[in-house]
Order: C-alpha cells, then sequence, then structure tokens
C-alpha cells in the first residue's frame, strides 16, 4: 500500500484492505504495538501485544483482524 511520512506518523494514502480510508494515521512499535486514527470517520484503534520479534506474524493478523472488523462492524453498520 503506498504511504507516506508525517512528523510523527505514517499516512497512508490508499483505502486499506481493512476498510481504513485514506489519509488516516498509524505507526508501529517493536514489541508489536499497532494503533491508528481515522479522522475521516472519527476513529481509532490500539492493539497491544508485548511479543518479539517486531511484525510477528501471529500479532499482524491479530492487528489486521481488528481493524476489519471495526471497519466491518461500527463504520459499515454490518450487524454482529
Amino acid at each position: 500500500m503506498p504511504k507516506t511520512w508525517a512528523l510523527t506518523f505514517m499516512i497512508n494514502e490508499e483505502e486499506a484492505p481493512t476498510g481504513r480510508p485514506a489519509g488516516a494515521l498509524a505507526w508501529a512499535g517493536l514489541a508489536n504495538l499497532y494503533y491508528w486514527i481515522d479522522r475521516e470517520n472519527g476513529i481509532g484503534g490500539f492493539w497491544a501485544t508485548q511479543i518479539f520479534p517486531f511484525a510477528d506474524p501471529t500479532s499482524v493478523v491479530g492487528f489486521l483482524d481488528l481493524e476489519t472488523a471495526v471497519y466491518d462492524h461500527v463504520v459499515a453498520g454490518v450487524p454482529a
């Protein structure tokens, strides 16, 4: 996914497969801490683990599943 950088965040330039819109802000921390800020929809999310190495496949999938669920249920209004 194309991205650019601001002073403190990564900015995705296209809609993410999870539903996060273009222009949303995101960042990640060493122990698989991930968050995003979606100013367009007024929401954000945070996924926190204490797992190494960075980008542990299980942690990444968990974060992507969380983000997808937020956009499926909160933004798109899909019933639970």
